[in-house]
């Protein structure tokens, strides 16, 4: 099931000119200055409220997600998201006919986004589920086509990383497809962020998954100042795509 738009690997600014991106960038931007405009929050790095855009590389995270599990074209998927409460991708999805379920310890977050499901007519619903310390409910345990993450993994305690990891790959169907996100660098502020190439081929290890394309995560060794609150650590994003065999 569709392709990622790029290898796995760190962030890119280049990536927005990206056949396979620039569209689905111009349709998140799109979408999340129409769900201002009608007065439907969305989170970004936890934090709800009625906002118009999201910047620029939380787009390329959403974009990276969109990109990848429509490469052969829409289709009404059922997806996982993972500690993505009211955010816009998980809106995004929903908002196109996809059956959406998310697990995030956040409450408010979670009852923010079932208020917007019913608000819109989306098939999506969220519960406060923490995933290391507890099974989702019969109805939330897939399988899945597909499971997204954005840059939830860095908030995990380290040695709990490659159980999240693992069990989100459980929840996948056959030829089902992983796509995480997460702060890498050895200067990213988040006490957690993944700071190897070697921690990432850990994790995927623990994952039992396959890397798509088979090309492993590359680091570009590009670096940048992506956290307002702390502009002097200068760190990037990386994502994986991956696939569970047929």
């Amino acid at each position: 099931m569709g392709a990622p738009p790029f290898p796995s690997r760190t962030y890119d600014p280049r990536d927005f000119e990206l056949s396979q991106m620039a569209p689905w960038v111009r349709a998140l931007r799109a979408f999340g200055a129409r769900l201002g405009i009608q007065g439907t929050p969305f989170a970004v790095n936890g934090v709800l409220r009625r906002r118009l855009y999201a910047r620029r590389h939380k787009l390329w995270e959403y974009a990276a997600a969109v990109a990848c599990l429509y490469a052969d074209g829409e289709r009404r998927l059922r997806i996982l998201d993972f500690g993505g409460a009211a955010t816009l991708p998980v809106y995004f999805f929903a908002s196109r006919g996809c059956e959406v379920s998310c697990l995030d310890i956040d409450a408010a977050l979670c009852e923010a986004t079932n208020r917007a499901a019913v608000r819109h007519r989306w098939k999506l619903r969220a519960a406060p589920v923490d995933l290391l310390d507890s099974e989702p409910s019969p109805g939330m345990r897939g399988p899945f086509d597909a499971v997204i993450s954005a840059s939830v993994l860095e908030h995990l305690p380290k040695n709990q990383q490659a159980k999240a990891v693992a069990r989100l790959a459980a929840l996948l169907r056959p030829a089902g497809v992983l796509v995480m996100t997460f702060d890498f660098g050895a200067d990213a502020p988040q006490p957690c962020a993944v700071r190897s190439v070697e921690e990432v081929e850990r994790l995927v290890v623990a994952s039992g998954l396959a890397w798509m394309g088979g090309q492993p995560f590359h680091d570009t060794g590009a670096r940048f100042a992506l956290d307002r609150r702390h502009p002097d650590r200068k760190f990037t994003f990386g994502a994986v795509f991956l696939e569970r065999g047929a």
